[in-house]
């Protein structure tokens, strides 16, 4: 059986990616184990018989010491990717953050050897305004059928370019830092994934050494038109700032 995680950051389309991937029959995928401040099991993705790890330490008799905490830990995850039947591979969704908030995570994955699927949104801005419509509207995602209020937003100019460039920033420095850990890595577009849905996920699950599946499906529903003059109310603004600098192709 084949372990992974699914490495990203907020926005970038990795909910979807989680939901497809569990839409094969083979495969297991978890959402975001790690995730900071959660009080309850796992909802959006994957088997439901987890508790998030902040919620795991919090047990009565959990241990505190960081000694027992890295077992603890390497239990969890031993949980995480225990052998099931018919299931040729399992996972997790790891967000850039969360590397921060377990601090034994990396040295337990490298004993463990998962496959690192790297999913990133390069363009920087659509991830800004995901964050910006999801903050308007109340909420970060919908099931295919839900009422969806159609929101525009107004993109602070004054600190626009550090936020873009500090999403490459971010990317980079994971794209690296995995690298050096020598795990089997896959790096993946999420626009090339939305382009084309089938060479992508048959890329992911070779792989994973999983066999490829012809039914592949998400109960998400996409929140935001593709055009982004009919996102941004300041779109002149934004398309003046962005004349000229390297981001000035992320607009469309």
């Amino acid at each position: 059986m084949t372990r992974f995680v699914l490495l990203s950051t907020q926005r970038s389309g990795s909910t979807w990616v989680v939901d497809m991937l569990n839409s094969h029959p083979r495969v297991v995928a978890y959402t975001e184990l790690f995730i900071h401040g959660a009080a309850t099991r796992t909802k959006w993705a994957g088997e439901r018989d987890l508790d998030f790890w902040q919620v795991a330490i919090r047990q009565p008799g959990a241990p505190r010491g960081r000694l027992g905490r890295t077992r603890l830990l390497w239990r969890y995850l031993g949980q995480v990717y225990r052998e099931r039947p018919g299931v040729d591979a399992v996972g997790f969704k790891l967000m850039y953050s969360q590397l921060r908030v377990a601090r034994p995570l990396v040295p337990a994955l490298v004993l463990k050897r998962p496959r690192i699927v790297h999913l990133v949104r390069r363009n920087a801005l659509d991830l800004v305004l995901s964050k910006e419509t999801g903050a308007a509207r109340g909420a970060l995602h919908a099931k295919a059928g839900e009422d969806v209020r159609a929101v525009t937003v107004r993109l602070p100019t004054e600190d626009l370019l550090e936020r873009l460039a500090a999403h490459e920033q971010e990317v980079e420095q994971a794209r690296a830092r995995f690298r050096r850990l020598r795990l089997p890595y896959l790096e993946v577009g999420y626009e090339d994934l939305v382009r084309d849905q089938g060479a992508g996920f048959t890329a992911i699950f070779a792989f994973l050494g999983v066999p490829p599946s012809g039914e592949l499906s998400s109960s998400l529903q996409k929140l935001n038109p593709t055009s982004h003059e009919q996102l941004i109310e300041n779109y002149g603004e934004v398309s003046a700032l962005l004349a000229g600098t390297r981001f000035e192709p992320l607009l469309h």
